[in-house]
């Protein structure tokens, strides 16, 4: 088992303490053996989970959020980690605000306390959170397959509408791919803090692969418009070529399936 140094950054998180509720934000620190970075990351992120559960009371609309600061493998553990200005324990939690002990004994008396808390949980409802990327992305790489579907349609039908209509698909998803490698980044580095683990080197490398396989299929088709309707050694090229964006495309699909529902981050 390896050794790791994690940092999390915790954001949004409304917390009960006693008759006190208040939004926070943390930094947190822990020092684990893991297989690898993603693991190791995963430990964290569940450990917290349940370590906060009883005391986080967010709507399921604006739901508190754990990002990736820092992650590095050590040959062994010190006292503590050092992040930027911020020297971290490996157990606990920093928080934004530090909660006063007096504060939090004394009970919610007045109205004005009440209508305070009140309108911090209800401002929740209206907080709309655009996940840019996903939109992006499954416009994207549910072109190309039925673009491929359209070539097989001319392949087995003859038909000039289903030739035509192949180009025109792949001319838009190869040009929609740069907005969504884009995005991709934009929330990686928003989002993750743009930390640096094997299954984000994975969509990076992935999403330039396909890219280059659309890009190429587009501009052969663009250069040479009949290749699909002459027969030979060229046209069976082209259609592997097509067939073979497929494979990024699933295994792009399963690292975001990962991300997403495994809360890798």
């Amino acid at each position: 088992m390896k050794k790791f140094d994690v940092c999390i950054r915790g954001q949004n998180f409304l917390i009960k303490k006693g008759s006190k509720v208040k939004k926070n934000g943390f930094y947190a620190a822990r020092f684990i053996e893991a297989n690898d970075y993603s693991d190791a990351v995963g430990i964290v992120m569940d450990s917290f989970r349940t370590e906060l559960k009883d005391v986080v009371i967010n709507d399921k609309s604006d739901p508190p959020k754990m990002n990736v600061v820092e992650v590095n493998e050590v040959y062994y553990f010190q006292d503590k980690m050092f992040v930027g200005d911020k020297v971290l324990p490996g157990e606990g939690f920093i928080w934004d605000e530090e909660w006063d002990e007096e504060e939090l004994s004394k009970p919610i008396s007045s109205l004005k306390e009440r209508l305070i808390i009140l309108r911090d949980i209800s401002n929740r409802i209206g907080v709309i959170d655009i996940h840019t990327h996903s939109i992006c992305i499954h416009f994207t790489n549910g072109l190309y397959p039925v673009a491929i579907l359209f070539m097989f349609l001319f392949l087995l039908s003859g038909k000039v509408s289903f030739h035509q209509t192949y180009y025109y698909i792949m001319l838009i998803a190869t040009f929609s791919v740069p907005f969504s490698y884009l995005t991709g980044i934009l929330e990686w580095k928003k989002r993750y803090r743009g930390a640096m683990i094997p299954i984000f080197y994975a969509k990076i490398r992935y999403g330039m692969v396909i890219f280059v396989i659309g890009g190429l299929c587009t501009l052969w088709y663009f250069i040479y418009p009949g290749i699909l309707e002459n027969g030979g050694i060229q046209r069976l090229a082209f259609i592997l070529l097509n067939i073979s964006i497929l494979v990024p495309l699933m295994y792009m699909g399963h690292l975001g399936s990962i991300i997403v529902y495994e809360k890798v981050v």
